[in-house]
């Protein structure tokens, strides 16, 4: 096998705002370079200044690392935005009950989009930077509804970024063409 047929293998771990116990585990990692891409959930319980300076310490010392966002639009997160809707007590829908609502056209794809866009905005002010890639936790972004409003957004304010879905990544503008 040539040199140039080498394939370039991106070992991501997910969830990083999830608990201290993640962030921490996910620190180490990189610090070991065992990891080089890490997505943040802007909407976790242990998300923070010191949290995201932690984070951005350990990847300037792997800086083979990348930093995404991990859209997170179900419970048991709250939105970032004041009219996302549906909601179940104040947190977004459980996965099953999000998929359906998807399935069946039940979402409003401009809300979807407003807090996606909150989203994007939320990393930008917390990293300091538009995210390197975005990609969606359980998948959501691939939803009915959600990835139209996901594309856009995407399009909107990281144009730059690609997409991770199922352990592939995309440039967007590649996405956008097919």
């Amino acid at each position: 096998m040539s040199v140039t047929s080498l394939r370039r293998i991106w070992l991501c771990a997910d969830d990083y705002g999830m608990s201290p116990g993640v962030n921490r585990a996910i620190r180490e990692l990189i610090g070991k370079k065992r990891l080089n891409a890490a997505s943040v959930m802007v909407v976790g319980a242990a998300i923070g200044r010191a949290e995201i300076d932690g984070l951005t310490q350990a990847v300037a010392a792997n800086p083979n690392c990348a930093i995404g966002l991990h859209v997170t639009l179900t419970a048991p997160f709250a939105p970032l935005t004041m009219h996302f809707q549906p909601l179940d007590g104040g947190q977004f829908l459980p996965l099953g009950r999000l998929l359906r609502a998807s399935l069946l056209r039940q979402l409003d794809p401009e809300i979807v989009h407003a807090e996606l866009l909150a989203q994007i905005a939320a990393f930008r002010q917390m990293v300091g930077r538009a995210p390197d890639y975005i990609d969606g936790h359980h998948h959501v972004q691939l939803f009915p509804q959600i990835r139209d409003a996901f594309l856009a957004a995407v399009k909107e304010a990281a144009p730059n970024a690609w997409l991770r879905q199922c352990g592939r990544s995309l440039q967007l503008s590649q996405r956008l063409r097919t």
